[in-house]
This record gives C-alpha cells, sequence and structure tokens, in this order.
C-alpha cells in the first residue's frame, strides 16, 4: 500500500511539473536564411582561406545606428561562442578592465584578437586561426555567424554554425 501513495504522488508532481514549463512559448524552427558556399562542411583549409555565404531575407546596411531585425552586419566569431541575445558588440569586452576604460573599445583590432569579425559582405577572409595545442591529426575549427542590427545588438537566437580543418602546427 505504501508503495502505491510512493508511486501516484511521484507520478502527481512530475504531472505538476510538466505543467508549469510551457512547452508552447518555446520557439524552435530551422533557419534556412544563410547557407555557407565555401570552405564545405568539414573542409580541410590552409590560411588564409575564405569562409562565403549566401543570405535571404536580411539586408547588410552596416553599423548605421538602426534597429531593425531585418538589416545590420554579419559577426563572425571563430572558435568562440557570439555574444549572448540582445547584446552589443561591447559585450565582447565586458569582461576586460582595460576595454572598458578605453570609450573605442572593442574596435576591429581588438575583436580580431578575440577571432571576432564585423561585415557587411558576404564573405570574409581570415588570415590567422587560433592554435589549438591538444590532439593529434588536424586540428577543428569551426564558424558561427550571427546577426546583428545597425546599432551592433544580436538580432534573435538565429546563428549559423561551420565546421572546418587545418593542419596542425607544432607549439
Amino acid at each position: 500500500m505504501r508503495r502505491r501513495a510512493t508511486t501516484l504522488l511521484a507520478c502527481a508532481l512530475a504531472a505538476s511539473s510538466l505543467s508549469a514549463c510551457d512547452v508552447s512559448r518555446l520557439q524552435f524552427k530551422n533557419d534556412h536564411r544563410l547557407t555557407f558556399e565555401s570552405p564545405k562542411d568539414r573542409a580541410k583549409v590552409a590560411v588564409p582561406f575564405t569562409i562565403s555565404w549566401t543570405m535571404k531575407d536580411f539586408e547588410a546596411t552596416g553599423l548605421d545606428g538602426t534597429s531593425s531585425k531585418k538589416q545590420g552586419v554579419f559577426a563572425v566569431f571563430i572558435d568562440t561562442a557570439p555574444m549572448p541575445v540582445g547584446k552589443d558588440i561591447k559585450w565582447i569586452g565586458h569582461s576586460d578592465t582595460s576595454c572598458k576604460r578605453d570609450p573605442r573599445c572593442p574596435n576591429a583590432e581588438y575583436l580580431a584578437a578575440k577571432g571576432v569579425y564585423i561585415t557587411q559582405n558576404p564573405s570574409l577572409t581570415i588570415d590567422t586561426l587560433p592554435q589549438v595545442r591538444t590532439g593529434q591529426g588536424d586540428e577543428e575549427h569551426y564558424a558561427n555567424v550571427v546577426l546583428l542590427d545597425g546599432k551592433g545588438t544580436r538580432i534573435g537566437e538565429t546563428g549559423w554554425y561551420l565546421e572546418f580543418r587545418s593542419k596542425r602546427r607544432s607549439s
């Protein structure tokens, strides 16, 4: 009898916790607006190389101060995760005290040192890759492309991911 009561109580708790989670508010969808043209996924590259893509329903107008979801710039992150949704370019240097003191930070040089590139073009030439110090065989790298509005704020949760490899460099 006690075992049956415990089982019923566990089922009731599980059911009540599931009803508190409103899954209808979660917005899972595939966004196929961006298509990588080169390199192909998991291809082996040698620097310099160019990452290129096509994009639908987004106009690359630059950092023009507007906050439209349909126009702005591309942010490309090499071997690093993009900023959270709703954060702007300045977030990239948020934990760097020297960047906090400099109103021009982060500039293009600072961002590039962190593997971050802002572009209006649907392509980007990569001259250097971070060195992967562990492992054997080819180094594995990745690029994340996200959209920023004209103020430099990340638009939505959508991001596109591309994996590629390069010859391992010795330390």
